[in-house]
């Protein structure tokens, strides 16, 4: 019979796993690659933020249905409903670092999102209403704490549009937010994970929830190219930043 990992050894694993999907998606993607080359324009990274904002809105909603589905286990589903609520009106912040590009003037509708994007918001829903209620953590595991593989290139991107602090409210107010998180998470997972097949569960969402999030990136990058070819209206608005 197969020794049980300790706790330590399945976070490692957990990261192993997370720099690995990291490596892939930061090699492959364009958007990465124009961000890192100093091609990146206002408008591509317009277009990346709307994205964030229209799944941020939706991370409150879906972590919540988690605590209401697992009310059994009081520990985890109050971390669920408290980190819902202050996830609460994130998706703002967003909003505001696109308007701050030179958007305060216009008058346009923000555009839905791009297929992409509702499947990563439907991916996140799907595991929060069904299977093991636990493996949420997975998707949270990463995203707290993204910034390790992030900010080097929030680094650059505010370097080469000449971004100051308040246009990436985003960005700032969560690297300081996620540091707290994601210890809470490592706790939560401590106390609430018993079984190898938890883990696995964390793990596939984990993993899942990264992928569909660099197929986003990609997809955003499509998009830019469609925008710049006269081949997606909805963005037409961000002719306005041509100049700026």
């Amino acid at each position: 019979m197969n020794t049980p990992l300790s706790f330590e050894q399945q976070l490692s694993l957990l990261d192993e796993r997370i720099e690995k999907s990291w490596a892939d998606i930061l090699e492959s993607s364009r958007l990465v690659n124009a961000i890192r080359e100093g091609s990146v324009s206002k408008a591509l990274y317009a277009i990346y933020m709307i994205q964030t904002c229209h799944y941020t809105a939706h991370n409150a909603r879906n972590q919540g249905l988690v605590g209401v589905r697992h009310a059994d286990n009081p520990v985890y589903a109050k971390f669920c409903f408290e980190h819902a609520a202050q996830e609460v009106g994130h998706e703002k912040m967003a909003l505001h670092d696109v308007m701050s590009l030179g958007l305060k003037n216009e008058v346009f509708d923000i555009p839905p999102a791009l297929p992409a994007t509702d499947v990563l918001i439907a991916y996140l829903y799907w595991i929060s209403f069904t299977g093991n209620p636990l493996q949420r953590l997975g998707y949270s595991y990463w995203a707290e704490n993204a910034y390790q593989f992030i900010t080097p290139l929030i680094d650059s991107l505010s370097e080469t549009l000449a971004l100051k602090p308040a246009q990436l409210t985003f960005f700032i107010a969560h690297s300081d937010i996620d540091i707290e998180h994601f210890n809470e998470i490592k706790l939560m997972l401590q106390r609430t994970c018993k079984r190898q097949e938890d883990w696995d569960a964390i793990t596939t969402v984990m993993e899942t929830s990264l992928r569909l999030t660099g197929n986003m990136l990609e997809a955003v990058y499509e998009q830019f190219e469609a925008w710049q070819n006269g081949l997606a209206p909805r963005y037409d608005f961000l002719h306005a930043l041509d100049n700026q």
